[in-house]
């Protein structure tokens, strides 16, 4: 229905993380669409199925993996790892950053291993 780079381009204007929910969107409203006329209610829904839509991604996002992962700091500070492993900081900088903001010791393996397995 639309090659790659539009939907890209489209799920990052409607707000989507990934293309996939932009594609599940897309396909819902074209659904939701089909053999009907067009009015202003049919058209409004549209904005309610975005909506659910996004509610559902990030009820997916909050969903962090914490397999094999026994340190409790690691699990405290699961969040503020991932987001500084998003900027694109590397293992050692989050490492040193955990101590120097909260002074809790981390090695770099673990560090490591803990975005490894949340694909980052």
């Amino acid at each position: 229905m639309f090659t790659q780079k539009k939907k890209e381009y489209y799920s990052k204007i409607l707000g989507f993380k990934t293309i996939e929910d932009f594609e599940e969107f897309s396909k819902r409203y074209l659904k939701y669409l089909e053999n009907q006329t067009l009015t202003k209610n049919r058209i409004m829904t549209g904005f309610f199925i975005l909506i659910e839509i996004q509610k559902e991604a990030l009820k997916n996002k909050n969903l962090i993996n914490f397999e094999n992962i026994k340190n409790p700091f690691i699990k405290k500070y699961s969040d503020t790892i991932l987001d500084l492993r998003k900027k694109g900081l590397g293992s050692l900088y989050i490492k040193n950053y955990l101590y120097e903001n909260h002074r809790v010791n981390v090695s770099r393996g673990t560090i490591e291993k803990f975005y490894k397995q949340n694909n980052l």
